[in-house]
């Protein structure tokens, strides 16, 4: 049976779907009989869209050697070596951490120095734009005030930039075997689009990366054929039709949020806790309700009723604990990467699809 991988977001989170790729790819699951999986397709969204990027930029038959590829990246090009170190994805602007690495103001002692003036040329401009539509707007005051604030204002994605234009490989993507599916959000009508292989030309398939990843309020949108674009996670944040239509009948579908009871009620409340838990909620009902879905899909099919649909077969592979609260996601520091790549690997490692909840072919 063709085989697919879906990867969904979770910004550095990510790094557990690395270890689930390695134990999956090794044939060290269970879950897929201890065996190297079949795998004719890739359905992946935001940092999912990176890690299926990187692999199928690697791939050369050899799926272990992709997904080492794909670890080697998180190590040695993502994640922060200490807590002033700069990690691959982005750079707080201005980035105050940064100017108390010794090491690499000894390395190059004017780098701080030009990042500053960038950053405050840009916080100016920036800020005399937000200022003049502030006195120009005829909103009422407290919409006038929301309008001050973007917390994207305060984060460059110039490293996410070049470290796609490094990792992946457009030429490698538009002719890989494998088929891939990357979904982002059109952000000006909030509809999802699907790109495939043969979009993956030099000019544009490094932005369909980079758009699919981009977290609104977080990250600015990307200009795609003269429309902007932004993470596929608004509208789906687990591609499971994508992978379908490309006619798979198993999915293996690896996700990074706990179950929603993993997340711990703090004594005291934050929005940053509250929007997390809500977003966690409520991917974990859209995945329980896709789940229903192909479930009925297969009893009809059991019962006769075929109607077109084919059976389909899920196993599930997700973090069953707290992986970092709302801001884990924005946490590359190498301690936490290595942490959820092992994770990942292990639970993968020791996958029990009765607990998993996946759904099996009758």
């Amino acid at each position: 049976m063709p085989e697919a991988l879906v990867l969904s977001g979770g910004g550095a989170n990510g790094a557990y779907e690395v270890g689930v790729i390695k134990a999956l790819t090794s044939g060290h699951s269970p879950g897929t009989g201890l065996r190297t999986p079949e795998i004719t397709a890739i359905a992946a969204t935001s940092i999912g869209a990176f890690n299926a990027a990187v692999l199928l930029s690697h791939f050369n038959g050899r799926w272990h050697e992709a997904a080492a590829a794909l670890e080697a990246a998180w190590l040695h090009r993502i994640s922060a070596a200490g807590a002033t170190s700069a990690n691959g994805v982005f750079r707080y602007r201005p980035n105050f951490t940064e100017w108390m690495n010794v090491s690499s103001l000894v390395a190059d002692p004017m780098q701080s120095a030009r990042e500053l003036m960038g950053d405050a040329a840009f916080l100016a401009r920036d800020w005399m734009a937000r200022m003049s539509g502030f006195a120009s707007s005829t909103d009422g005051l407290v919409h006038r005030i929301a309008e001050l604030i973007d917390l994207s204002t305060f984060l460059t994605p110039e490293p996410s930039e070049a470290l796609v234009s490094a990792m992946v490989k457009p030429k490698r993507l538009r002719t890989s075997p494998v088929a891939l599916r990357v979904t982002a959000t059109a952000w000006r009508t909030g509809t999802l689009r699907v790109f495939s292989n043969a979009d993956f030309t030099d000019e544009i398939g490094p932005s369909i990366v980079r758009a699919s990843g981009a977290i609104p309020g977080i990250f600015p949108s990307v200009t795609i054929e003269g429309e902007p674009y932004v993470d596929g996670g608004v509208v789906m944040n687990t591609p499971l039709k994508p992978a379908i239509d490309t006619g798979c009948d198993v999915l293996h579908v690896i996700y990074l949020d706990p179950a929603p009871g993993a997340l711990p009620l703090r004594a005291v409340s934050s929005t940053i806790d509250a929007m997390g838990r809500m977003f966690v909620s409520s991917f974990a009902a859209t995945m329980r309700r896709d789940l229903d879905v192909a479930g009925r899909i297969n009893d009809n099919i059991d019962k006769g009723k075929k109607d077109g649909f084919k059976r389909i077969a899920i196993h599930l592979y997700h973090p069953l604990e707290d992986t970092g609260g709302a801001l884990g996601m924005l946490d590359f520091h190498r301690d936490h990467v290595t942490t959820l790549m092992e994770l990942g690997y292990k639970n993968a490692a020791t996958h029990d699809c009765e607990k998993s909840g996946c759904l099996h072919v009758h």
